[in-house]
C-alpha cells in the first residue's frame, strides 16, 4: 500500500507539472503579437534556407516600380528615370507662349540682308574682285594686292596641264568668293618671290593677308587629295583656302559636271597650243 501510494504521488507530481508547462504555453502564445508570428515564420525560413517568397517578393515590387518608371526631363536638363505621376510634384508647369514673327517683319529682314550683301559685292566688284586677275610684274603685284584684306596668288610657269587646271579652279573660285582677290604671276616675273621663298615645285599658291604673305601652298599640299585632272580638286582646293583663311567659307562655287566640261575645255586649248 505504502508502495502504491508512491508511485500515485510521482505521477501526480508530473501530471501537474505537465499541466502548468502547457498553461505556460498557452499563456505566453496568447501573450505574443500577429507581428511577433510573422517575425517568427521569417526567421525560421531563413533558418531552414528557404529564400524563394522573399526573392519573389522582391521581385514584384521592382517590376512594379519599372512599369511606372519613364525617362522624364527636369528643369534643369537632366534626364532621370522616374514615375511621371509624381516626378513633378510641386514643380510648376509655366509654358512660355510661342513667338510668331510677323511676316512683314521677316521680309524686311531678308531684304535688308540681300542690300547689305549687293553692297558688299558692289564693294568687291569696284575693287576688282570676281575675277582672276592677270599680273603683269611684281611692281603691279605690290600695288594690287596691298589694298585688299584677302589675296590668293598663283604662281604659275605655264609648261604643264596641272598649271591650267590650278587656274581654271581658281577661276571658278573668284566668281563665288568675291572677298578674296585672285591673281596670277608667271614664275619669270615674279623674281623676288622666288628668292625669298623656296619652291618645292610648281604651280604654288602664295595666301596674303592685308599684303603680307601668311601660307605658301605648294604642289604636294595643292594635290595631298586629289589630282589636278579630278572633278573634286576645286572643291578640294575651296576647302584648303578656307582652312588657311584665305576665303570666309569652303565654297567650290560649281558642281562637278561643270567642272569637268572646263576642264576638258582648258585642256583641248592646251594641247592645241
Amino acid at each position: 500500500v505504502i508502495f502504491a501510494q508512491g508511485i500515485l504521488s510521482q505521477f501526480s507530481g508530473k501530471q501537474s507539472q505537465a499541466v502548468a508547462m502547457a498553461n505556460e504555453d498557452y499563456f505566453f502564445q496568447q501573450s505574443m503579437n500577429p507581428e511577433d508570428d510573422l517575425t517568427e515564420t521569417l526567421t525560421d525560413k531563413l533558418r531552414c534556407g528557404d529564400y524563394n517568397e522573399m526573392i519573389q517578393s522582391a521581385q514584384k515590387a521592382s517590376d512594379a516600380q519599372h512599369e511606372t518608371a519613364q525617362l522624364c526631363l527636369r528643369s534643369d536638363g537632366h534626364v532621370s528615370k522616374a514615375d511621371p505621376h509624381t516626378a513633378f510634384a510641386g514643380v510648376s508647369q509655366v509654358v512660355n507662349p510661342p513667338i510668331y514673327e510677323d511676316a512683314d517683319a521677316e521680309m524686311r529682314r531678308l531684304r535688308a540682308q540681300r542690300m547689305s550683301q549687293f553692297k558688299d559685292e558692289a564693294f568687291f566688284k569696284k575693287q576688282g574682285h570676281g575675277s582672276l586677275r592677270e599680273l603683269a610684274n611684281e611692281r603691279e603685284f605690290v600695288e594690287i594686292i596691298q589694298p585688299h584684306e584677302r589675296a590668293v596668288v598663283l604662281l604659275d610657269d605655264g609648261q604643264g596641264a596641272a598649271a591650267e587646271d590650278v587656274k581654271g579652279a581658281l577661276e571658278t573660285l573668284a566668281k563665288k568668293h568675291l572677298e578674296t582677290q585672285f591673281c596670277v604671276l608667271p614664275v619669270d616675273k615674279a623674281l623676288f618671290l622666288t628668292h625669298m621663298v623656296e619652291l618645292e615645285g610648281l604651280p604654288a599658291i602664295f595666301v596674303l593677308r592685308d599684303g603680307l604673305v601668311t601660307r605658301h601652298l605648294p604642289p604636294s599640299r595643292l594635290f595631298q587629295f586629289s589630282s589636278s585632272s579630278s572633278p573634286l580638286f576645286t572643291g578640294h582646293l575651296a576647302k584648303l583656302l578656307h582652312r588657311v583663311d584665305a576665303m570666309t567659307s569652303g565654297d567650290g562655287g560649281s558642281s562637278c559636271d561643270e567642272e569637268e566640261e572646263d576642264r576638258k575645255d582648258r585642256r583641248s586649248v592646251f594641247q592645241r597650243a
